[in-house]
């Protein structure tokens, strides 16, 4: 297992290697398959951070979870303290354009703000699995090295007791799941729409990323703009 999820992401991650610095709407890989905008150069000029503003969208849901070591965690304990950008996924997943793109996104982003100092330590990650039969926490711990190596990011990589458990969080965040019928009885593979939700240190979803928005460009000054609400807002509360 650990060999083919090191294969699938090797070949999530040269697609976007290939596909980077090409613009056009119509990239493909190698094997001719239609690439998401998140694994090329993106086709506009991303708007500044801090020239626009996020609107609050709703409030982040808690929800009963599993960390690596087996642990429960709550959602609204990882919640508050940074900004953070979470995920939903599930580990062998193998549609380029699904859960690898989120997870390359996510990655390119982290990586980019952790070669910048005053913005390294102020960003979370956090992917959760919806498939807590085959992602148990040690399956997940081991999906966490293979994306993470050697890398130091605050990343979380979470899972559930049952899907009875989950099924609470994927109501909360308009997470609709289905297996997958029409493949191996529906064991392991699901139908699942692709989101990502950028929450802020007050536990408020600020935006949700769909296919045709999950970039790093769009992510990263995203992020960058909700810091310097922050940095506003302290300075304000000093005056």
């Amino acid at each position: 297992m650990k060999l083919l999820l090191t294969l699938a992401l090797t070949f999530a991650f040269s697609s976007f290697c290939n596909a980077e610095g090409e613009s056009s709407s119509e990239r493909v890989d190698r094997q001719g398959v239609y690439l998401a905008p998140g694994w090329g150069k993106l086709s506009f000029t991303a708007p500044a951070a801090g020239t626009y503003t996020l609107p609050v969208l709703s409030t982040a849901s808690d929800g009963d979870l599993l960390n690596t070591e087996g642990e429960s965690q709550s959602l609204s304990s990882l919640l508050g303290e940074k900004v953070t950008l979470l995920s939903f996924i599930y580990r062998t997943c193998d549609d380029v354009n699904g859960c690898p793109l989120s997870t390359m996104v996510l990655y390119s982003v982290a990586n980019r703000l952790s070669e910048q100092p005053e913005l390294a330590d102020q960003l979370r990650l956090m992917t959760i699995s919806f498939d807590p039969e085959n992602d148990t926490p040690e399956a997940m711990s081991e999906y966490q090295e293979s994306i993470l190596g050697n890398a130091e990011l605050d990343w979380h990589f979470l899972t559930s007791k049952s899907d009875q458990s989950l099924q609470p969080v994927l109501d909360a965040y308009e997470q609709f799941v289905v297996a997958d019928k029409t493949v191996e009885g529906g064991k392991g593979k699901f139908s699942h729409i692709l989101r990502v939700y950028l929450i802020d240190t007050k536990q408020q979803i600020r935006n949700i990323y769909n296919l045709s928005f999950l970039h790093p460009d769009i992510l990263v000054n995203d992020v960058k703009t909700i810091l310097m609400e922050n940095e506003a807002q302290v300075a304000q509360s000093k005056q």
